[in-house]
């Protein structure tokens, strides 16, 4: 037993004084080895600024594509009510149809777009339906009113839902002028 011990002892000894050692040869630098220097930059002090000539310099003024104005002060001096609106905000729409089939949405969405001239109309994909949602709303009242709106209408099943909105969608404007009168001779 104790011959065991002695040889698992050796055998740890062994493992640990070969675990030490390093894998390569260490060389001693000599004559003929390269010694590099750090060279922290070099600064010529020589430059003399006066001696530069003005026109010989060609500037060009570049504006950036990222630039929304070429003039900062037009930037600094807007008021908050030029700031731009966000372009989508929380709000409400009217969901008058949901369905599997692309085709009767899109039908769906030509019917509510002639019968809404003043509200936008919208065909949304959320797997798998196609939704077909009307309007703008910012309120939930102002949503409410417009479903009742809708349902007057012929779309029964409509429905408010939340949604992100354009605050700032202008409903298109009606062509004042009467269409032209085809039948009547000039």
């Amino acid at each position: 037993m104790r011959k065991i011990i002695l040889l698992f002892v050796s055998l740890i000894l062994m493992v640990i004084l070969f675990g030490c050692s390093s894998t390569g040869q260490m060389v001693k630098p000599n004559k003929n080895t390269e010694v590099r220097e750090r060279k922290t930059g070099i600064i010529n002090e020589n430059f003399d600024l006066s001696v530069l000539d003005e026109n010989e310099l060609d500037l060009k003024k570049t504006i950036s594509p990222e630039s929304k104005s070429d003039n900062i002060d037009d930037l600094l001096l807007q008021t908050p009510d030029e700031q731009p609106l966000p372009e989508e905000v929380d709000g409400f729409r009217i969901q008058i149809c949901a369905v599997s089939d692309e085709e009767k949405a899109k039908q769906v969405q030509r019917d509510a777009i002639f019968q809404f001239i003043n509200e936008e109309v919208y065909l949304d994909y959320h797997a798998p339906y196609y939704k077909v949602r009307i309007g703008n709303c910012l309120t939930r009242y102002e949503a409410e009113q417009l479903q009742q709106t809708v349902i007057k209408q012929g779309f029964a099943d409509a429905w408010v839902v939340r949604a992100k909105v354009k605050p700032n969608s202008d409903p298109p404007v009606q062509n004042e002028e009467s269409p032209p009168n085809l039948d009547k001779p000039e």
